[in-house]
């Protein structure tokens, strides 16, 4: 069976959650949101400022109502009515990255909102050895041992348990701010103390638990065979489950908190820029050639009455 070093700290709820609405982005991902936002203002109020009179006036008065038009698309409650084509295809898209980010953004938040967030009191051993706090751990095991000689704890913080029943009690004393055990035992642990406690793994990974037979002995090729068969049919993660089963879930804590970021969404902001871009330039051609049509009509009608006087 393999084991590895878990340290287990008291944890309590995290009730400061005011800024939790910021949490389902990462801040790249706010802030390449925003910028898509404002671009697709300036394309929208670019395309419909020549023909459409609610986006004319001052330019204060222009540029707030394509800024409240774009962000208002964000939850489809926009009034103000478009008059061309390019205008809609860009809208189109918008529409559709409006729709899964807020999707995103709602399931999201739904998530860290209904799921209760306990927050360590120790995070990092590092913390522990210069605050030199009380540790505790089973003296029997070489756990004790392992702490002062490979992870350089001194003696004086070292408290050993034997007594496995009595690690809440020397939590809630405060004789121990964290205690450290087998991943084994850190199941056990789970069992019996299902609330207010969290594992923090730090990937110190040990050989595992063994059987030792006398050199030459028969039993210990059968003992391994018998266990390799076990670990192979499955019935080794069985009775572990059905002896190790805890009361409720157990709890490990990762520093990192899973938010959605800039790679989950990179093609649909390239979507949307790619496509308000294009027409935009085609909004500026078909601009172009309109304008040298309208020309080329007024220099004809001039050289006409022209003629005609001359006549």
């Amino acid at each position: 069976m393999a084991s590895e070093l878990s340290m287990i700290v008291p944890a309590k709820l995290d009730t400061d959650r005011a800024l939790i609405f910021m949490e389902p982005f990462t801040p790249t991902m706010w802030i390449a949101s925003g910028g898509i936002l404002i671009y697709t203002m300036l394309v929208v109020w670019f395309l419909e400022h020549p023909i459409n009179p609610e986006f004319r006036g001052p330019w204060t008065n222009q540029l707030s109502t394509a800024l409240w038009f774009t962000f208002s698309s964000l939850f489809f409650a926009q009034r103000e009515r478009v008059h061309r084509n390019f205008t809609r295809i860009v809208l189109v898209i918008w529409f559709f990255v409006a729709l899964i980010l807020t999707q995103s953004y709602t399931a999201g938040l739904t998530s860290m909102l209904t799921l209760q967030k306990l927050k360590p009191t120790v995070t990092t051993m590092e913390w522990l050895r210069i605050s030199k706090a009380k540790v505790g751990c089973d003296p029997d095991a070489f756990i004790c041992k392992y702490l002062t000689d490979t992870l350089n704890f001194s003696m004086g913080v070292i408290v050993p348990i034997r007594n496995t029943t009595s690690y809440g009690d020397e939590f809630r004393s405060g004789n121990i701010s964290a205690l450290f055990l087998e991943y084994p035992y850190e199941r056990a642990f789970f069992t019996e103390y299902c609330y207010g406690y969290v594992a923090i793994r730090e990937n110190y990974r040990f050989g595992g638990f063994g059987f030792v037979f006398p050199k030459d002995s028969p039993h210990a090729a059968n003992f391994s065979e018998a266990i390799l068969e076990l670990s192979e049919s499955g019935e080794m993660k069985r009775l572990e489950n059905e002896w190790f089963l805890p009361q409720c879930t157990m709890r490990n804590f990762t520093s990192d908190t899973p938010r959605l970021g800039l790679d989950s969404f990179w093609a649909l902001f390239v979507l949307t820029i790619a496509t308000s871009t294009g027409c935009f330039l085609f909004a500026c051609l078909c601009t172009r050639r309109n304008r040298q049509d309208r020309e080329q009509g007024s220099t004809g009608d001039e050289m006409s009455v022209t003629e005609m006087s001359i006549l």
